[in-house]
């Protein structure tokens, strides 16, 4: 009787333990998914603007990818979506192409706007990106 009350703690050890490390790692787990997109980024992205023999500047007539729409998925994206992302399983930011290819995108930035996590996008930003996105994503 004292043999298997003896293995019974024994056994009730064990499980208590791997439950404390399993409850540590999800822990550990959740912390590093949490912070891996809290680099800041909600520096706005200001549109090239004109010097009097310089570029024009951008507007939602001419707005393209080159000069607005890859500075501002670079900025605000790269961080989490980027090469060294930790979100990039969910989606990598790897040119116009994984912009254009997956409707994703401008839905999470412009309609249910959960995107960009850890930073916002300015009126003036989301406006430019709508004629962006509006005009078929030129680039």
């Amino acid at each position: 009787m004292i043999i298997k009350k003896s293995i019974f703690y024994k056994i009730n050890l064990n499980k208590n333990l791997m439950k404390k490390q399993n409850s540590i790692f999800l822990l550990a787990a959740l912390t590093a998914l949490l912070f891996a997109c809290s680099k800041k980024q909600a520096e706005e992205i200001k549109p090239e603007t004109p010097t009097p023999n310089g570029p024009t500047p951008v507007t939602t007539a001419n707005v393209t990818y080159s000069n607005f729409a890859g500075a501002l998925f670079q900025t605000k994206c790269n961080s989490c979506h980027g090469p060294n992302g930790g979100m990039k399983a969910v989606w990598a930011l790897n040119g116009l192409a994984s912009i254009k290819n997956d409707a994703r995108v401008a839905n999470s930035v412009l309609v249910t706007r959960t995107m960009p996590r850890g930073g916002s996008l300015t009126a003036s930003e989301r406006e430019l990106l709508q004629a962006w996105v509006d005009k078929g994503m030129p680039e």
